[in-house]
């Protein structure tokens, strides 16, 4: 099917994100890729962004997508953002100024805004109602902590203030999985949503010649790894998969947890101290997304749970293990099977799902699978066809465009 630009779709984009290379996060992977591929396909995309690096240019064009990086006063890491080190302010009138005279030569026909929470969201608004263009966002997180303390602080400024400022304007909020659709629709009951879920594919085949310098400057020569990709925080700690070691060790000496991410609370290695299994935890801090395939070819699966929600039934994947899937690997975490649409993860057959606070339903599954090459294999097999079949770029763009031809006719009407 064709996907490209038509004479109905949008071609000019704007997208604005705090979050965009070389900063590290799914959203950032997202809104990088969805403009390449949309560039790809006739429309012409430019990003707005933060210049939270002072070594990146301030204007670069790179694979038919321009990108404005804006000056921005980087601030502390906040234990209630997570300790998150790329928040940044750029809602400034210096800003406000540059990003009207970037709008008025670029001329774009629909604003993109991925993620609410973040200053930029401030400044689509603005522009929204200046230049009468419609407004769309992908809401790529869950606005909620761990501490019941913060969600305290949290929860109004979502439910109330962001709803008052931010998506109320917005003509549609695009949902990746069922899951942030339901909470789009508890947040923000007025607005429209529309479900569409993310591209994955991985950047490249893994080099054989990167697996093997890897191995050897994380260690891991004769190891059989459990890799965790994401950034370390209090709702990604790893908790359960480290207390779940002492078992796995036990059948298999040799395995390591390999975590890969910026580290941005200490409870993983205060835990894996009290376990007495730091020599099997191993962190490796961030990397950049071009190496995900050469650490998933090292790996025998990935694993990582996400704390955010109350319960792994309202969970999403997330983006890791949908890119550890794409890559045939077999997956463990802590997701509502239904993220991806009814029937679409199917337990045992293409990932392995547990609740929260459940090591010992993880180690037994870990065991198993190192154990079994065969239903490694066979589960891996299906997880990578089931994201090649119904998670490519062709249907994700095909979709995005189509919504962004209807809030244009939205907003004209």
């Amino acid at each position: 099917m064709d996907d490209s630009v038509t004479e109905t779709t949008p071609k000019r984009i704007c997208m604005m994100t705090n979050l965009y290379p070389p900063v590290v996060s799914g959203s950032s992977t997202q809104s990088f890729t969805l403009a390449r591929e949309l560039a790809a396909r006739g429309a012409e995309p430019f990003v707005i962004t933060a210049r939270v690096d002072p070594s990146t240019p301030e204007y670069e064009e790179t694979d038919g997508v321009a990108v404005y990086r804006l000056p921005c006063l980087k601030l502390p890491e906040l234990p209630i953002a997570l300790n998150c080190p790329w928040l940044s302010v750029t809602f400034t009138p210096g800003n406000i100024s540059r990003i009207r005279r970037i709008l008025r030569r670029r001329r774009p026909e629909v604003l993109h805004l991925h993620n609410h929470m973040f200053d930029l969201a401030f400044s689509a608004v603005l522009m929204r109602r200046e230049f009468r263009v419609p407004l769309v966002i992908t809401l790529h997180t869950v606005i909620r902590h761990a501490k019941a303390m913060y969600n305290a602080l949290l929860y109004p400024a979502d439910r109330i203030v962001l709803r008052c400022l931010v998506t109320r304007y917005a003509e549609t909020l695009i949902c990746p999985d069922i899951n942030m659709r339901q909470y789009a629709r508890q947040a923000f009951p007025t607005s429209r949503t529309e479900l569409v879920p993310y591209g994955i594919e991985l950047p490249h085949q893994a080099d054989p010649a990167r697996v093997e310098e890897l191995r050897r400057e994380l260690n891991l020569q004769g190891k059989r790894v459990i890799l965790s990709l994401g950034n370390i925080h209090e709702v990604r700690s790893r908790r359960d998969e480290i207390r779940a070691l002492p078992a796995i060790l036990k059948a298999h000496p040799d395995a390591v947890l390999l975590i890969v991410g910026g580290e941005n609370t200490p409870t993983p290695r205060r835990l894996a101290k009290e376990l007495d299994v730091e020599h099997a935890v191993v962190f490796a801090g961030h990397r950049p997304h071009e190496d995900v395939p050469a650490l998933l070819a090292m790996a025998e699966m990935e694993a990582h749970l996400f704390y955010q929600e109350q319960s792994a039934a309202t969970t999403s994947l997330g983006i890791a293990s949908q890119e550890a899937m794409a890559a045939g690997k077999v997956v463990l975490s802590a997701a509502n099977p239904d993220s991806l649409g009814p029937g679409e993860l199917r337990r045992g057959e293409n990932v392995f799902l547990v609740d929260f606070h459940q090591p010992d339903r993880i180690a037994e599954i870990v065991i198993d699978v190192l154990n079994d090459p065969a239903k490694r294999a066979r589960v891996g097999e299906a997880a990578g066809r089931l994201i090649r079949e119904r998670f490519a770029w062709d249907p994700v763009c095909r979709r995005t465009l189509g919504v962004y031809a209807e809030a244009q006719r939205r907003n004209r009407g």
